[in-house]
């Protein structure tokens, strides 16, 4: 392992949150600050100079586009006799939101969600909060491959 890596794991104030990440990604992540976004609720975003606010929305926004064309050609691949709506079909079975809710809660993501409790109710957190950080990750891993 370099040994950038080595200091991440064990001496930067963030070593908590890249170990649990590391569990999760299989690796060391690069650059944490933009990982820790995809961590960040819109409850707890700071608006920043430029008017943009510092929440996982933007990469939920690509990360959900990623994994649906993912999915996408997975299925076109598996089920190359398939009509459109088949596929269509089974995307949307496979992506959905309790399928992505399910995945992050057994990742251990509620473990790193940042929001405020004051402003985000038990149903909401249930009801979108965990699979829109799942997207947020993979948005945030593609966008580091491709800076």
């Amino acid at each position: 392992m370099p040994l950038f890596n080595l200091y991440k794991l064990h001496l930067s104030p963030d070593r908590e949150f890249i170990r649990k990440l590391k569990n999760i990604l299989g690796f060391v992540p690069g650059n944490a600050i933009l990982y820790k976004m995809a961590f960040r609720h819109r409850s707890v975003a700071k608006t920043l100079k430029n008017g943009s606010k510092s929440s996982n929305e933007r990469l939920e926004f690509l990360g959900d586009a990623i994994l649906g064309s993912v999915i996408a050609e997975l299925l076109f691949k598996s089920y190359p006799y398939k009509e459109e709506g088949f596929l269509t079909e089974m995307r949307s079975k496979i992506v959905n939101r309790a399928n992505l809710n399910q995945l992050a809660r057994k990742m251990g993501f509620d473990q790193l969600i940042v929001f405020d409790q004051k402003m985000v109710n038990m149903q909401t957190k249930h009801h979108s909060m965990l699979g829109d950080a799942f997207e947020a990750l993979v948005g945030a891993v593609l966008s580091l491959i491709h800076i």
